[in-house]
């Protein structure tokens, strides 16, 4: 992170790249297979797991911004352009099932969206949701 972060610094990286280069390095490997161990956060085994990532994401965007520590996180969040942790997990399960579902007909890996399985609970209640999904996250 402290190397990430430098980048901003010495070497002038604006922080709308800053914040790209967070987003491919450090996101994509912290939310790793998000898709399957999601389950909202008030299920046990995933308690708290959105709160750690949400102070990782806070401490991205201090990198990508230069704000001070006792900045607002309201104020952080909206400068650095970056999400938050619960809106990008629940996001990615839902891009999940839609990826499952697009599967041509008679592939097995479709049938698990809408199973009685928990996974399949999960994924139908993340596709149930009245919000838009986005097409392109971290």
């Amino acid at each position: 992170m402290a190397r990430l972060r430098r980048l901003t610094g010495q070497s002038g990286l604006v922080p709308a790249n800053c914040r790209k280069v967070m987003t491919a390095c450090i996101q994509s490997a912290a939310i790793f297979g998000a898709e399957l161990w999601w389950k909202c956060d008030h299920f046990p085994g995933t308690i708290g797991r959105a709160d750690e990532l949400q102070l990782l994401i806070n401490l991205e965007a201090r990198a990508t911004t230069g704000c001070f520590r006792a900045t607002n996180l309201g104020t952080l969040s909206m400068e650095s352009g970056l999400r938050a942790a619960t809106a990008q997990l629940e996001n990615r399960q839902r891009r999940f099932g839609l990826r499952l579902l697009s599967l041509p007909q008679g592939e097995q890996a479709r049938g698990i969206v809408g199973a009685p399985t928990k996974i399949g609970r999960w994924l139908t209640n993340a596709l149930a949701y009245a919000g838009g999904t986005e097409s392109s996250a971290a």
